[in-house]
């Protein structure tokens, strides 16, 4: 489905076709995403964005 529309799979949305539990592994996926960046800013002594 990502590859269709040409986003990242975090950045589905039901306009896209992800609803139900595709939404549902978007979400997920989104926040494993962060949770990886996170990780590899500590560890690298880069400063995240703030998020709103």
């Amino acid at each position: 489905m990502a590859m269709e529309v040409r986003k990242p799979i975090f950045f589905l949305k039901s306009a896209d076709g992800a609803i139900g539990a595709h939404m549902e592994a978007v979400k997920s996926c989104y926040r494993d995403f962060q949770e990886l960046a996170r990780k590899v800013a500590l560890s690298t002594g880069m400063a995240l964005p703030l998020q709103s």
